[in-house]
Formats: structure tokens, C-alpha cells, sequence
């Protein structure tokens, strides 16, 4: 392809396209081309009509967000992919009750590798992507043109009680916020602050994973043994490095519960059946 006719697809496909968005497209695409070292049109065809594109043209092309966009933009194409081949329910909402269900998942490791494509029954795609260079984020929520929500997870901690809760807050955007939420939504979740709509996504990620009445009883907030733990984690239906996770985070001693947090390797078991 020549640089003559680069883009001559994109144009007769976005013709409807403001001058200034063309404009804005093609400024950051020059951007883009000179840091990477390389054209891609696709790039092009993304900051034009992607919903990556859009979100960069609101954050203005910095360094950082050249790095953002291009971990976003390659998350939206997979998801594309994904949807292509057909497998993918139709998104129809999704209830508290089907968030409920979802978590029932976690009591079983065994059940990581199967966890993104059970969640096409749900309309919903999973992505895992690592995060770049200069990027603190746990999360992505965004849909696709066609409606499709769509989770990209970086696994930034390999630990079994932080990719769940990671993964219930974004479904739980994905449950309540879906009318809201038009551009894409980060989340780094050891930094959410007092936002309502994360607070909102908090909550119901975590009663999703232990009921507050279940909660309330644990005996694990008061004896912090692991003995407490694993009776508790049977007796309440959860996964005892979840559990964990809740108490460490209650109490803020990210000390407890060591050998239980960190004895599954989530990138491992992923990766291992990819």
C-alpha cells in the first residue's frame, strides 16, 4: 500500500466524519507514527471511528496517552474478533442475580480458563492484556459500536482475591453504569477515591462475592487465624483467598493471610490453557 492510497478506504467509509475529528485523527495518527516507528492504517481507522479514538481525542495525545490508547485500540480489536466468530450472546443487561451467579465461579480455580468464554453466554467479552509502560490501571469497561460491553483486565497483581474483585467491579459497571458510561472507564482499584459511581461498582462487586450479613458473621474479622479463615470461607460459600482479601483490605494489615493470597498464580493458570 502506498502512502497515496493509505487511507483512501477510511475515507469513503467515514465520510460523514466532522472536519474537525478528521483533523484531530490525522494529527494524532502523525503523533502516533513517529513514536512507534511504523504505519498502520488500522491505527488511523481507529482514531477515526473506534472507541478508543474517542477517548484519546478528549486526553490530547500526551506520551502516556499515545502509550493508553494503543493498549485500548488493540483490547477493542480483539474484542472485534471475538464477537465475529459469533459466539457471543446478545447483551440484554445484566442483573444482580446474574453477578451472583458469575462469582460462583471463583470457588473452583480450576474454572480459569473458561472464565472468559462463559461469560459470552452473558454478552459480556473478557480481555486480558497486559498494561504498558506508564500505565497504572486494573480495568477497562467500554462497549463496542454493535453494543457488546467489554472488560480488558491487565492482571497487574497476580492474585486470585484481586482478580475477582477487579473483574466483579467492572461487571458490576457493566450491570448498573451501562447507560452511563459512553466512553471508556479505567479503573485502578487500589486508587477508586470517593467517585459514586466507583463506590456504587464497589459495593455491589463485593456483595456479588459475600452477602453483608455473611460479611457480619464472619468470625475471620475478629480472630484473624487461618483456621478462622477456612471455616468461615467453607461455611460462607467463598473462596478462602477472597475472604482473605476482604480482611486485609477491612483491616488494612496486608501482612494477614500471606501463604493463602499468594499461592495462586492467575497469570499461571490462564496462560497455561491459552
Amino acid at each position: 500500500m502506498d502512502d497515496n492510497n493509505e487511507f483512501e478506504d477510511f475515507f469513503v467509509s467515514t465520510s460523514d466524519c466532522a472536519p474537525e475529528n478528521l483533523l484531530g485523527a490525522l494529527e494524532a495518527y502523525s503523533e502516533i507514527v513517529k513514536k512507534i516507528g511504523s504505519n498502520d492504517p488500522l491505527i488511523f481507522k481507529d482514531l477515526l471511528s473506534g472507541i478508543a479514538g474517542s477517548a484519546l481525542f478528549r486526553r490530547s495525545g500526551a506520551d502516556k496517552e499515545t502509550e493508553v490508547f494503543l493498549w485500548l485500540s488493540q483490547i477493542q480489536r480483539y474484542a472485534e474478533i471475538v464477537v465475529s466468530n459469533g459466539g457471543v450472546q446478545r447483551f440484554n443487561g445484566l442483573s444482580r442475580e446474574a453477578l451472583k451467579e458469575i462469582s460462583k465461579f471463583s470457588l473452583d480455580v480450576g474454572n480459569m480458563p473458561t472464565i472468559s468464554t462463559m461469560l459470552w453466554q452473558y454478552g459480556v467479552v473478557l480481555i486480558y492484556l497486559p498494561q504498558v509502560a506508564g500505565m497504572k490501571t486494573d480495568g477497562v469497561f467500554f462497549k463496542l459500536p454493535c453494543g457488546t460491553p467489554v472488560i480488558g483486565l491487565t492482571l497487574r497483581y497476580d492474585r486470585y482475591d484481586y482478580f475477582w474483585f477487579t473483574l466483579m467491579h467492572e461487571l458490576a459497571h457493566v450491570s448498573i453504569h451501562y447507560d452511563q458510561l459512553d466512553d471508556p472507564h479505567f479503573d485502578c482499584i487500589e486508587d477508586l477515591g470517593e467517585d459514586i459511581l466507583e463506590l456504587e461498582a464497589n459495593q455491589l462487586a463485593k456483595e456479588s462475592l459475600i452477602s453483608r450479613s455473611d460479611w457480619r458473621s464472619a468470625s475471620v474479622r475478629r480472630h484473624r487465624n487461618q483456621q478462622e479463615l477456612f471455616n468461615d470461607a467453607k461455611r460462607l460459600s467463598i473462596h478462602p483467598a477472597i475472604l482473605a482479601g476482604f480482611v486485609r483490605h477491612d483491616t488494612e494489615n496486608y501482612t494477614l493471610f500471606s501463604s493463602v493470597i499468594n499461592e495462586i498464580s492467575v497469570k499461571r493458570m490462564i496462560s497455561a490453557n491459552a
